[in-house]
């Protein structure tokens, strides 16, 4: 029979001076019952006397909580960003992220910071208040890191060589003058091919966004109700506990709304197919023997330095499927994208010095993208900075559910009960798998091929056993089965193993319990005195049966408000700054140019006005760099290897350059050096016509006759002159 707590308490409050003085508990109390003890009653008395069942929620309660909480979070995981036709990885993808936040967040908290980077390099290109048309070398550039940007959400090969498969993006992100082997729309123009690509992505990217924001909204509204429930009302404690299941879910939202930043294509497939062809296309032009040597002519660069392509022969390596799966979102585990090492190899070779208006010289500064720092890092590298996002990960969900934890476990029965300890579950596995997953990462190369394993050789020994008895139709197909199975087993390397059977069902299994939660406070499953008493820890129970005007009395009014407080700041903050990720970014991706160079207008106005906040922590992070600079005796960069955003365009020298052997200092115009040069018979062999048709900055940085190589050339004569901001 169902207990009624109600009458329950009654009879016990009224007659607990006689036989149900047997009942009473006189133990040790926590909190706030400790100022104002009412009269307590055993964990066996409660069974005793209410009963041992569910005091399940009346279907008017209930309901109340499924229009209030349920709807709303339904709401928000219907506007997550699923791929179409794809059921499999649906039902994958929403157990990753439900089952493992920490770990979802932290991924698609780095591509926000990747694709953030890819703006304001973007922005940075030209002077505040220029705005160069569609057909300039800064629209180019745009379309060349949009692409880039996009390409961070698609795993590659695991087998793909780190260094040449950069090489290979950088031509094909950035370079000009490599022309492409014809196609049926002859289009040999690499540029071109770049411009239809990315428009392709910007007029095929999931919309949406609207939708997202509306049921951002219901899910907040519905926080705010059960705020006010539970602080003005005060009426029962199963307020209260409603307010706690909707904190633990605060992160949520967050990892909803961050994919209108982090956007998948609306066809990743076909994007996928759309990158690997120009890829391929790159690829067989570096190849093919005519096409290579004039982009060495246009260049004026050497075979040596293309020596690298002999690589591009591996068929198993570089033709086809150079981008293998669609890992955007946090799909797909150990994902670090292709953008972060080239965009860090362009901070690091000008970028970071240069400032506003790099794109000045636009072939110096396209030849720097094209050949990357002096020491490539390749595309398997991984940045100690990550650990930023992963931190801010944790923060967030621990919020959520320090949230919930706190409410719940603060409100009498004071302890660790059903529901506290259910958050505090929840927590720990999602902390647990994302820690099994960095271990993964760490102590297994990728790649690793489990072979010879105890349970191959189990496989092997039963296939053999079923091999050698006689054959019937059951036997055959076991023996299919079980071959099946073995071979697909010993095809995984030892990561997709742990992936398969040790991460994923951990996730399963932690969606399915907060799901549990979910419903278990919804319909009133914790309504039992097992879990009213909580006895979690090895405590000994006991059970009060006042109203909440007297918890509100004692003061309970600072549990709910420090518990609340700490998810919703937090929440608050994660919003904004995805919500302002994605006002500054948006520019990157509008698909018609006008309205994007408005909305690239309004961004730099906000961060022009909001650059005080930015200035402080980049003021600590700058003298950071520079006392370990002199710790080290000159080792590593004086300043910020990072782009830090700036109004102000500096005076700058073209980078100190050899031509017909004479080097020449840097100078604010390096063809007024030579025209100098030239008139007072310094530079002989430098004609006035070639001194008016100067050429790119890729032909200056070295000539033919030079034996070192053109990166050692270029990188040795780099910019060592940064005076003062106008």
């Amino acid at each position: 029979m169902q207990p009624n707590f109600e009458a329950c308490g009654q009879v016990f409050l009224n007659h607990s001076t006689d036989i149900y003085s047997n009942y009473t508990y006189n133990g040790s109390v926590r909190g706030i019952l400790q100022t104002n003890r009412p009269a307590l009653i055993t964990v066996e008395g409660c069974r005793h006397l209410c009963g041992t069942g569910n005091a399940y929620y009346p279907w008017a309660d209930a309901s109340s909580t499924i229009t209030t909480w349920v709807l709303p979070i339904l709401g928000l995981l219907l506007q997550a960003p699923y791929e179409s036709n794809e059921l499999r990885k649906t039902l994958n993808a929403l157990a990753r992220w439900v089952g493992s936040p920490v770990s979802s967040l932290s991924y698609v908290l780095w591509n926000i910071k990747v694709t953030a980077k890819c703006a304001l390099m973007v922005d940075m290109a030209s002077p505040y208040k220029e705005y160069p048309d569609e057909n300039s070398q800064f629209a180019q550039i745009r379309d060349s890191l949009y692409i880039l940007g996009v390409m961070n959400q698609f795993s590659i090969k695991e087998r793909m060589p780190p260094i040449e498969a950069e090489r290979l993006l950088r031509i094909a992100l950035f370079s000009d003058s490599l022309q492409l082997v014809p196609v049926p729309d002859d289009t040999r123009n690499l540029v071109k091919r770049r411009r239809q690509l990315a428009k392709s992505i910007r007029e095929n990217r999931k919309r949406g966004v609207v939708p997202v924001f509306i049921s951002l909204m219901w899910f907040l509204f519905s926080m705010a109700i059960s705020i006010q429930q539970a602080f003005g009302q005060m009426g029962d404690n199963e307020t209260a506990h409603d307010l706690a299941m909707g904190l633990i879910l605060a992160w949520l939202p967050v990892l909803i709304l961050s994919s209108i930043v982090d956007r998948n294509p609306g066809a990743a497939e076909d994007m996928r197919l759309k990158f690997n062809a120009l890829l391929d296309d790159v690829r067989t032009a570096l190849l093919d023997p005519g096409l290579r040597d004039t982009y060495v002519k246009d260049t004026q660069r050497t075979a040596d330095d293309f020596a690298w392509t002999k690589k591009l022969n591996d068929e198993d390596c570089f033709r086809g499927d150079f981008f293998t799966d669609f890992a955007g979102q946090g799909r797909i585990r150990w994902h670090y994208g292709v953008a972060h090492p080239i965009l860090s190899g362009i901070e690091e070779s000008f970028v970071a010095d240069y400032g506003r208006d790099w794109l000045k010289d636009a072939e110096w500064a396209r030849t720097k993208l094209v050949v990357g720092p002096k020491t490539l890092i390749g595309l398997r590298s991984f940045d100690f900075r990550e650990i930023w996002q992963i931190l801010s990960a944790v923060v967030i969900v621990a919020s959520a559910a320090g949230g919930a934890f706190i409410i719940s476990y603060f409100t009498p029965t004071v302890g660790l009960g059903c529901r506290s300890g259910g958050y505090m579950i929840f927590m720990i596995i999602s902390l647990g798998v994302y820690m099994i997953e960095i271990l993964c990462w760490w102590l297994i190369p990728e790649g690793t091929a489990a072979t010879d394993d105890p349970i191959a050789r189990f496989g092997q020994s039963v296939e053999r056993t079923l091999s050698r008895t006689p054959s019937n139709s059951w036997r055959m197909y076991a023996r299919r089965r079980v071959k099946g199975m073995l071979s697909r087993w010993t095809d995984m390397s030892w990561r997709d193993q742990a992936d398969t059977f040790v991460i994923w069902p951990i996730e399963v299994f932690n969606s399915v319990w907060l799901t549990y939660i979910v419903f278990a406070q919804t319909f009133g499953s914790y309504q039992n005195c097992n879990c009213m008493s909580s006895i979690w820890g090895g405590q000994q129970g006991y059970m009060d049966f006042q109203a909440m005007s007297f918890y509100r009395e004692l003061g309970i009014d600072f549990y709910y408000g420090f518990g609340t407080g700490l998810s919703l700041v937090i929440m608050s903050i994660a919003i904004a700054y995805v919500v302002e990720e994605w006002c500054t970014q948006s520019h990157l991706s509008t698909d018609n140019y006008e309205n994007a160079m408005k909305g690239l207008s309004t961004t730099r106005l906000f961060k022009k006005y909001t650059s005080s906040f930015r200035d402080f922590p980049d003021h600590i992070i700058t003298s950071i760099m520079r006392l370990k600079y002199r710790l080290t005796g000159g080792h590593g960069r004086a300043g910020r290897r990072s782009l830090v955003w700036a109004s102000k365009t500096r005076r700058h020298g073209i980078p100190e350059a050899k031509v017909c052997g004479w080097e020449l200092p840097p100078r604010s115009n390096e063809k007024e050096n030579l025209l100098d040069e030239a008139k007072g018979g310094a530079l002989p062999s430098v004609s006035t016509q070639r001194i008016n048709s100067f050429p790119p900055a890729h032909s200056r940085s070295r000539t033919p006759s030079q034996d070192s190589s053109f990166e050692e050339v270029f990188h040795t004569e780099s910019m060592k002159h940064w005076p003062s901001e106008e």
